[in-house]
């Protein structure tokens, strides 16, 4: 099998991760034209588009969808024993997703709407074939007498949100009104990449870490997803209905039990740097959950809060999980590159640079270092992963 095309459809997770490396270099590079190029003159023709507020649904919704779904087709039925998807059943929702993203990366670079809405229609209905695919999955787990999985269940129901953000961004872009986009993005961040990164991490890090640490405890109870939908709710009742209390409550109550589960994650021996990578970016769960409490309790912290969240914390554990899964099944060692380390080390520097820019009232300076650091320092992560996907598995298997 030499054919890239074969390749790409040889295995759920290649052709999404492939469609996720290639946007998000994209979209980080045009985010940086955007912020910097404009003081050069050489920011990228906007047209009529809402630049400024294309940046959020355009990475928690085109973005880390592509990498999550290429995680979860994959996954997704292993974690309840059975059969993995079919060719069949994977491929469309690859394709849509491909076709997807590319019509929105090249709306935001052309200026043109109609690309984006044509981008975001594609994504819509690649996004629900595989809510109906996955859903199936769950109920074949049911007839089979199984006990559910409730990672399972958590994951579709953060998908299920997600989607119906994915619509909120389309109605925006009909009308350009800013009150649908702002619950789109409310949605995005809490409905969907937060419940699905930590649903994840509660399933993945300690499956994990009991395999690699010496004497480690397996602490992943199901009280904490039920504990994590119940604040998640919350928190996303109190952003959409500008209830700055019960946000505050529910941010302080999310950053004490993700804190709780840091540190009982935290391994107390020699981790090799697949693990620590995942604890480390967990870790920017509780210190996001806490700036938001400080923030909707009346602290002056802007956007501080959110991209702890949104770029420390899922930021971190996509180029994790990304680089397992890469790694894995691809034949190759269950270790963290040279590249994927200078990823993570840039979405820390990137983070540092755009929480100061937040302190400081925007800084121009600060947002376009910060946005540099990340769209170069995630390149040669980007690049180096795209050549393994398009490439046969080294250790000749099938996948």
């Amino acid at each position: 099998m030499s054919n890239p095309l074969l390749i790409l459809f040889a295995a759920p997770h290649r052709l999404p991760f492939l469609t996720g490396t290639l946007a998000l270099a994209a979209a980080a590079a045009w985010w940086l034209l955007h912020l910097g190029g404009g003081m050069a003159g050489i920011a990228p023709n906007a047209g009529s588009l809402p630049s400024a507020l294309l940046h959020a649904p355009v990475m928690l919704l085109i973005v880390y969808p592509a990498f999550i779904f290429g995680f979860l087709l994959t996954v997704f039925p292993r974690w309840m024993g059975q059969p993995d998807l079919r060719p069949t059943q994977f491929r469309p929702v690859a394709v849509g997703l491909a076709l997807g993203s590319l019509a929105v990366m090249a709306g935001l670079w052309s200026g043109q709407l109609a690309l984006l809405h044509t981008g975001f229609l594609f994504e819509a209905g690649a996004w629900a074939l595989a809510m109906l695919h996955l859903a199936a999955t769950i109920r074949a787990n049911r007839r089979a007498g199984k006990p559910p999985c409730w990672h399972a269940v958590s994951a579709l129901a953060a998908l299920v949100i997600g989607w119906f953000g994915l619509v909120l961004v389309m109605v925006f872009l009909l009308g350009m009104d800013p009150r649908f986009l702002r619950l789109a993005n409310v949605l995005a961040l809490n409905g969907f990449i937060l419940p699905v990164f930590l649903t994840v991490a509660h399933r993945m890090v300690p499956f994990f870490a009991g395999n690699v640490v010496a004497g480690y405890e397996r602490w992943r109870p199901d009280w904490l997803l039920v504990a994590l939908w119940v604040l998640l709710a919350s928190r996303m009742g109190g952003e959409a209905l500008l209830h700055p209390a019960l946000s505050a409550l529910a941010s302080a109550g999310l950053a004490a039990i993700t804190g709780l589960m840091a540190w009982k994650w935290w391994p107390r021996g020699p981790a090799p740097g697949l693990l620590k990578v995942l604890i480390w970016g967990f870790a920017w769960a509780p210190v996001g959950f806490a700036l938001a409490a400080l923030a909707a309790a009346g602290v002056p912290l802007g956007v501080a809060p959110t991209h702890a969240l949104a770029l420390g914390f899922a930021g971190s554990l996509m180029v994790a999980m990304v680089t397992r899964v890469t790694q894995g099944h691809s034949g190759r060692p269950l270790a963290m590159t040279r590249t994927a380390w200078f990823a993570f080390g840039a979405i820390q520097l990137a983070l540092a640079l755009r929480v100061m820019a937040a302190l400081r009232s925007e800084n121009a300076l600060l947002l376009a270092a910060g946005s540099a650091t990340f769209a170069l320092g995630l390149l040669p992560w980007v690049i180096g992963n795209a050549g393994i996907y398009l490439t046969r598995r080294k250790d000749g298997k099938p996948g």
